[in-house]
């Protein structure tokens, strides 16, 4: 099972796993997941601005905020960060920039998804245990059909005499890895020299899929494969069937999901409560 894209330009040539994220505004991926706390022995001070201080806790929580691919920062480039918004915090105040009218309802706002979310923790870390979630494990592998992958590199470039050009050199003995260094415009092939790993056939854009999986196991397609990134030459360098993933790999993802159903039964059940009165849509708002 798949949980992530493959994250280079191909973040787009896997098709999207879609995983509902968001219930009015509160982000439930990590929902069962609490930050850690810290007694107060265990936080120490890191850093002090004008006085005041910043202790480790603001700066994780900060690393907590930030996009999977940027939380591996080192510790020190989130010290500076945070640092910096004391200091443009402390200047906006010095300035009355709170005073301002929409900055107030910006403010305002922020507040109540400050509390949208801790509601909606304070929940869902009830409810979302990990024997529930290891029993959606126990399904999932009831459900699993291995499935045949491909292991394949690309070498993606704009116009087809481009790929015709490098599929002619590969005939003549270049090396794949070096071609895709040199003239793939997928940014990250100058580290990987082209490889995409393993993949389903559902997982990829069709072109692309379709192309790599009629391709044996040593293969070079001979004609290139068009998709909307532009002309891929596509190399397999091998075939096997998917296995179930471990616990440990699916719990992130499985706990999102769970964490996704409790939010919507819990945002139902304080709506079927609610008095509720919808008086304009986007059908009649004019």
């Amino acid at each position: 099972m798949k949980i992530a894209g493959i994250g280079r330009i191909a973040s787009g040539l896997k098709m999207p796993a879609v995983l509902g994220s968001l219930v009015l505004g509160v982000t439930v991926l990590g929902a069962g997941l609490a930050a850690p706390a810290y007694a107060a022995s265990k936080d120490p001070v890191v850093a002090t601005v004008n006085g005041q201080a910043i202790h480790e806790s603001t700066v994780e929580a900060l690393r907590r905020e930030l996009p999977p691919q940027l939380q591996r920062v080192p510790f020190s480039t989130l010290v500076e960060a945070v640092i910096n918004n004391k200091l443009v915090d402390a200047a906006a105040r010095k300035e009355g920039i709170a005073r301002e009218p929409e900055v107030r309802r910006e403010m305002k706002a922020a507040s109540d998804r400050v509390l949208r979310q801790a509601w909606m923790d304070k929940h869902l870390s009830a409810e979302v245990t990990p024997a529930l979630v290891r029993r959606r494990y126990d399904e999932l592998l009831k459900r699993f059909k291995p499935q045949e992958e491909v292991h394949a590199a690309h070498i993606l470039v704009r116009t087809k005499a481009e790929a015709e050009k490098v599929i002619a050199e590969l005939k003549h003995g270049a090396n794949f890895a070096n071609l895709a260094k040199e003239d793939s415009i997928d940014p990250t092939a100058k580290q990987n020299g082209g490889d995409l790993g393993y993949f389903t056939k559902a997982e990829m854009v069709p072109a692309f899929a379709n192309a790599a999986f009629a391709l044996k196991v040593g293969e070079i397609s001979p004609q290139p494969v068009k998709t909307q990134f532009g002309w891929h030459v596509i190399k397999v360098e091998g075939r096997r069937k998917s296995k179930a993933p471990s616990f440990e790999k699916a719990e992130p993802v499985l706990r999102a999901e769970v964490a996704q159903e409790m939010a919507h039964k819990l945002v139902e059940g304080i709506r079927a409560k609610a008095d509720v009165k919808i008086l304009k849509t986007g059908e009649n708002a004019k």
